[in-house]
């Protein structure tokens, strides 16, 4: 094992000499990208099988149960390239007992950080491809209450536990070892991670693409940013859980 020295940036790491340790830091990069249209794919051939005469429509709105499937296979994926260097999954959290007022304190304005400069960047990213400050509603159609009730619970949870550890938790340290530069690390974690947002829902539609993209870069590279500097991605990760609640709460409200 050759050790990675880290330590001036809080991001301690060990480079196994296993040859595909690169190539599994990058796949991670793409691999929700490729869950999130594998999934969503599954739904549009259910549809299609059901009968729909427009099945990619059809799939749209089940774009909650897209993203859970593709949470639980990430999981089990990054589970097992933490495995292959012989770390636990729970390693990448730090959770210290006598830190939780800490944590709630870091959570409360990375939530207030994550709507400002989240809702923001919707908006202006609307604006410059739709000339119009009215956002799209693709993502806020009628599903049925029991799938909604389970969306509730489970969307929010899986993501938060998934999202941001594959790639600030995983990807973003990984990154600084393979290229010395950690401004790289963020950008390349940061551009992954707002990219995974054009295949939830899964549609063809480059423009409503473009705008998912486009709008989750502020945020990512930001998120990125704060892990580097405190060292927590447990804040990071609560933060998360309530902004996705928060988006299953307005989906139900608009139904």
């Amino acid at each position: 094992m050759d050790n990675i020295d880290l330590q001036k940036n809080g991001l301690h790491l060990t480079r196994p000499t296993d040859s595909n340790w690169n190539y599994r830091v990058f796949f991670s990069l793409i691999m929700r990208t490729l869950l999130f249209i594998v999934f969503g794919a599954v739904f549009v051939g259910l549809f299609s099988v059901l009968g729909s005469e427009t099945p990619l429509k059809a799939g749209e709105k089940w774009w909650p149960f897209q993203a859970i499937l593709a949470n639980i296979a990430t999981y089990f994926i990054l589970r097992s390239f933490l495995r292959k260097e012989g770390i636990p999954y729970k390693s990448m959290f730090n959770y210290q007992k006598d830190s939780q007022r800490k944590y709630a304190a870091e959570t409360l304005w990375l939530v207030l950080v994550g709507f400002v400069l989240g809702g923001v960047s919707l908006y202006v990213a609307a604006y410059l491809l739709f000339g119009t400050f009215s956002l799209p509603t693709t993502m806020f159609q009628e599903i049925p209450v029991w799938a909604l009730v389970l969306a509730l619970i489970l969307f929010p949870l899986t993501n938060g536990l998934v999202e941001t550890p594959t790639y600030i938790g995983y990807a973003l340290p990984r990154l600084y070892a393979i290229t010395g530069k950690q401004w790289l690390a963020i950008i390349l974690a940061g551009l992954a991670l707002a990219f995974q947002h054009v295949a939830l829902p899964l549609v063809f539609d480059i423009p409503y693409m473009l705008w998912r993209f486009l709008s989750f870069i502020p945020l990512a590279f930001a998120l990125g940013f704060i892990y580097t500097r405190t060292k927590r991605l447990i804040p990071i990760m609560l933060a998360h859980y309530l902004m996705d609640l928060q988006l299953v709460i307005q989906l139900a409200f608009m139904m």
